[in-house]
């Protein structure tokens, strides 16, 4: 397979260009390319102006936001098929959020002018970013509204449920999060100190939610879990 082919394999089954003709998939597919980064590679950071729209072929990435101070809030993990970059089709705007790999990752890679070329003569690609934004900006409002009106072992738990979701695998015993992620990743995502979350996994080991298995987490009682997702009082 060629490297044209199967950039068209993977931008055909992206939900950005649902509906799209084979003409415009041919388009999108003769411009873009892949690079392989290694881990803990920026793909953009904040405050950087970008021209080009991403895909995640392989690997694992991260969005988050870094203060002045050099303190970081992990705002979520992606892997492969999603998209990223969008926002740089409006304009020369920088970006709010950085992107980094978390492991050795393929990226595809759309020159911003072709995404508009092929936009502008196959308009219902716009609607499919529409909705794409709606559904992210939906998630982004969750999210902020967990950070101001839950604790910590709330936001914990919804992260790891979360995980539940997207990486869980039915085993004896329980949900196994089939990647790794360390008790640091869940103090980056649910804005804690390491320690403060470490005690938190702590409990829950004791009253038997949650365990490792072979440097993975198991979750062993979902409904307990979720009921750890509670407001503030």
């Amino acid at each position: 397979m060629t490297n044209t082919q199967a950039c068209r394999e993977i931008i055909a089954r992206s939900p950005w260009f649902e509906g799209a003709p084979d003409a415009a998939l041919d388009k999108l597919a003769e411009a873009a390319t892949i690079k392989s980064l290694p881990a803990n590679s920026f793909i953009y950071t904040q405050g950087q102006k970008t021209t080009e729209v991403y895909c995640v072929v392989s690997g694992r990435l991260r969005f988050s936001v870094t203060s002045e101070m050099g303190h970081e809030f992990a705002l979520l993990d992606r892997e492969e098929d999603t998209w990223l970059g969008e926002p740089g089709l409006l304009g020369d705007d920088a970006r709010v959020l950085d992107a980094k790999t978390l492991t050795q990752s393929d990226i595809l890679v759309i020159p911003r002018h072709v995404m508009l070329e092929v936009a502008d003569d196959w308009p219902l690609i716009y609607r499919n970013l529409f909705r794409h934004n709606a559904t992210f900006i939906r998630f982004m409002l969750e999210l902020v509204g967990g950070m101001f009106f839950y604790p910590l072992h709330a936001r914990v738990a919804g992260r790891l449920l979360h995980l539940v979701e997207e990486h869980g695998q039915a085993v004896d015993g329980g949900m196994l999060i089939d990647i790794k992620i360390s008790q640091a990743d869940f103090a980056r995502l649910a804005l804690g100190s390491r320690q403060r979350v470490n005690r938190i996994f702590r409990e829950w080991t004791r009253r038997g939610l949650v365990t490792t298995r072979d440097d993975h987490l198991l979750v062993r009682d979902i409904e307990a879990l979720e009921q750890e997702v509670v407001p503030f009082d």
